[in-house]
């Protein structure tokens, strides 16, 4: 079983390497990183408004009517999530600009720019009291500036960005400016004739798009990737098959959860934020599959659901070297931080506990997502640090539903159940290695 594991091992290393280094998938990773800040914050102020200021549903109902304070968790909530396509663009444009070795401000600047440029500026609007819509001009819609644009936001600003360095690495476009003028004001104008190409470039493709088509190129992606890619995701199956792989590569010591990133967390932060707008709108909140699902239900402890793994050993392992790494591990392990079990015992290439870091996650993410289809437990409505340790995570995700909580306790004791008769399967090896 070791060699079989080792060959694994030796088959994926140089593809998940090579796949979490390539140049815009980092970006796209760092880009989401840079701006995680944001969103758990305005995770807060919507678990404020719904839980403690709610009029029909906090908890202050019955004592004081507080919901006026709500505007203020709205007004957050339209600098964070009402624009993180707008920001992810800049921050993607900007670490990838960074890659090449150039200033990161200005490309982030054009990222920008040429997603607004793409981005439909007609609105289309039924007033109060009125039975016909009507179009409004010169405003972007949330639709597109929130999570629901995130797809088309990384690809413009992918695209952007590399053909805006390309064309300011021609020395033929850079306006050269004298030794006595201020540098930034030389960056700005040796950017000028790549900025004017690269956006009228972009304005020609969007104006194109709606000539040929009848609509822009945003919903040419939606309808192309987007659609298909958040259906596989939201599918039982789909995300089955997500998190076999990710725990696949845990189990050869890659870092399944960052490699996969910048596949999933785009969808899986759209998918959030529509559950936070149906919330706010009291609509029925349409997606079971969000970040903050996975991370509440499918990996406790960290990737494998190791808090299963810890709780077992302290259970049942009969090694001196588990139990004093396990000891070291087990504060970690409340905070999903599992790198100190996953190399310590270790668990990575270790064919034995190999199999239930495969399992288990699957095993509870499906209980949970039947769970929450069937309506047993709440679905996810915050998004909150990765770090929240076990149980309070699913409870305040749920936006308070002590039934998430009581799941979470239970797919534990199920992880528990799994992990034990592995970890006196080492128990039995230890003891032969002994004889």
């Amino acid at each position: 079983m070791n060699s079989i594991a080792n060959k694994l091992a030796k088959w994926l290393m140089p593809v998940a390497t090579k796949f979490s280094n390539q140049r815009h998938l980092s970006a796209i990773r760092d880009g989401f990183i840079t701006i995680i800040p944001l969103v758990i914050v305005v995770s807060f102020f919507i678990l404020i408004n719904s839980v403690i200021l709610d009029p029909e549903e906090g908890f202050l109902k019955n004592v004081i009517d507080l919901s006026k304070f709500q505007e203020i968790g709205d007004l957050v909530n339209n600098g964070t999530l009402g624009i993180l396509s707008i920001l992810i663009a800049f921050t993607i444009a900007y670490k990838l600009a960074l890659s090449y070795e150039e200033d990161g401000v200005i490309p982030g600047v054009m990222a920008v720019a040429v997603l607004i440029t793409m981005m439909p500026n007609v609105v289309e609007i039924t007033p109060e009291g009125s039975d016909e819509a009507v179009q409004v001009t010169g405003v972007l819609s949330q639709e597109q500036t929130s999570a629901n644009g995130l797809l088309f936001a990384i690809i413009a600003s992918l695209l952007g960005t590399e053909i805006f360095l390309r064309l300011k690495k021609k020395k033929k476009l850079q306006i050269t400016m004298p030794d006595t003028v201020p540098p930034e004001v030389s960056k700005s104008f040796s950017a000028l004739i790549p900025s004017f190409l690269t956006l009228l470039l972009f304005a020609c493709l969007s104006f194109l798009s709606n000539l040929i088509f009848g609509f822009g190129l945003p919903e040419m992606v939606t309808k192309a990737i987007q659609a298909p890619l958040d259906f596989a995701i939201q599918s039982q199956f789909g995300i089955t098959v997500i998190m076999f792989v990710q725990n696949l590569l845990w189990s050869v010591g890659i870092h399944g959860t960052f490699v996969l990133g910048p596949i999933k967390d785009p969808s899986l932060l759209a998918s959030i934020q529509e559950n936070i707008d149906a919330l706010q709108a009291g609509t029925e909140i349409p997606n079971i599959v969000t970040k903050p699902f996975i991370d509440s239900f499918a990996m406790l402890g960290g990737g494998g659901f190791t808090i299963g793994l810890v709780i077992a050993i302290f259970i049942a392992s009969r090694r001196s070297d588990y139990r004093e790494v396990t000891k070291f591990a087990l504060i970690p392990s409340l905070f999903n931080i599992n790198e100190p079990i996953m190399f310590g015992l270790p668990v990575i290439l270790n064919p034995t506990l190999a199999i239930p870091l495969i399992l288990v996650p699957i095993i509870n993410l499906n209980i949970a997502y039947i769970a929450t289809s069937l309506g047993l437990i709440s679905k996810t409505v915050a998004y909150i640090p990765w770090t929240t340790p076990p149980v309070v995570s699913a409870f305040l995700s749920t936006a308070g539903d002590w039934r998430s909580a009581v799941l979470a306790v239970l797919l534990i004791g199920i992880s528990v159940i799994i992990y034990l008769p592995f970890v006196m399967a080492t128990n039995r090896m230890t003891d032969l290695n002994n004889q």
